[in-house]
Formats: structure tokens, C-alpha cells, sequence
């Protein structure tokens, strides 16, 4: 008998450049198998200069954006992206919603339930658990799906969709290399 194994999504958002993407929200998803996190997690952490809490795509320099790339490349994980871009009226966080509400759709369509987002304090992770039980409540996404908060400097994998998030936002604005590294386990999504 086969055994199929649980996945996780590990999730982080960006803004795109407000001058050369206006209107512009990402949202990917790092998607893991637990067993192998722990040495993802070995592999960035040792990315860390002395002294940095955290990798984060838009601190880095374009040398070590590249290192991060290809470190992020050589993990088992495939990436799931939402774009969207929004009118120029539209508040932040209805694009941020309108992303997540469709991240949640297609990782529950690929049997993934289990949904770590980085924590952007308590009222934002409030209204994000709000939002799932209305889309419970629409019957929009069933009752299984899981989704928890989770303070991205203490989370190496959280890193992940953060890189990926600024790959994806540096080709929006014509340096496509880091998203081209990406390319054969990257699934982008445009709403």
C-alpha cells in the first residue's frame, strides 16, 4: 500500500514596486514535505550573515539574492504564486485577500491543508482566520484546511516564499533571472 504523504505551505506576501508595478500584490506559497524541512531550514540558516536575524529578499544585495535563489532552487519544494493587480483605488489588503482567498482555493484543490502564514501581528492574523471561516461558511473551502501564524524570524521556511515572492516581483519589473532559476518547480497564478 502507498502511503501519501502530507504537504505544507509555507506563505508570505509582497507589494510589488509602487513606481514600475502600481497596483501590484504577491502572495506565494513554499510547498514542503515536513520530514524534509528540518534540512531546508540547515541549508538557510547557514545563509545568514553574523548578526542577521533573517534572510529577507529586499535587505539583501544582488550577490547574495542570487545565493539565496539557487539555495532556494536546490530545495524539494515547489512554489505556488498569486498575482494580482489591482486598481488603483484598491486598498492593500483587498488584493492581499483576493490573493489569499485564491492561494487557499488551488492549496486545497492539490490536497494541501496545512497553511503556515507569516504572522503580521495580532488583528491582521484575526482577520485572516475570519476570512477562512467565511469561505468555510460560503462552502468556498471545506472545513479541513488548517491555518496558522507564525513569526517569520523564528521560521526559516518562511523565507522561502519571501524570495520567491521578491524573484517574482523583480521579472514584473525586467530583471527576470531569480524567477528563470525558479521556473521548473514555480507555478505563477495572475487574478
Amino acid at each position: 500500500m502507498t502511503t501519501i504523504q502530507a504537504m505544507r505551505a509555507w506563505v508570505d506576501e509582497s507589494g510589488s514596486d509602487h513606481t514600475r508595478d502600481p497596483g501590484t500584490y504577491v502572495l506565494a506559497a513554499a510547498i514542503s514535505r515536513p520530514p524534509t524541512e528540518a534540512t531546508i531550514r540547515e541549508q538557510l540558516q547557514r545563509l545568514r550573515l553574523p548578526g542577521q536575524i533573517k534572510l529577507h529578499w529586499r535587505d539583501e544585495d544582488p550577490a547574495r539574492r542570487l545565493a539565496i535563489t539557487h539555495t532556494v532552487a536546490a530545495c524539494d519544494i515547489d512554489h505556488l504564486v498569486i498575482v494580482r493587480i489591482g486598481a488603483d483605488h484598491e486598498r492593500t489588503e483587498r488584493r492581499r485577500r483576493k490573493c489569499l482567498e485564491r492561494l487557499l482555493h488551488e492549496l486545497e484543490a492539490r490536497n494541501i491543508i496545512d497553511v503556515v502564514l507569516e504572522s503580521r501581528g495580532g488583528a491582521d492574523d484575526r482577520r485572516d482566520i475570519q476570512m477562512l471561516n467565511a469561505l468555510r461558511g460560503q462552502h468556498y473551502l471545506s472545513s479541513g484546511i488548517r491555518l496558522t501564524h507564525v513569526v517569520g524570524r523564528y521560521e526559516p521556511m518562511l523565507w522561502i516564499p519571501d524570495a520567491v515572492c521578491g524573484a517574482v516581483t523583480s521579472a514584473r519589473i525586467g530583471e527576470p533571472s531569480h524567477q528563470s532559476i525558479l521556473k521548473q518547480r514555480l507555478t505563477l497564478i495572475e487574478i
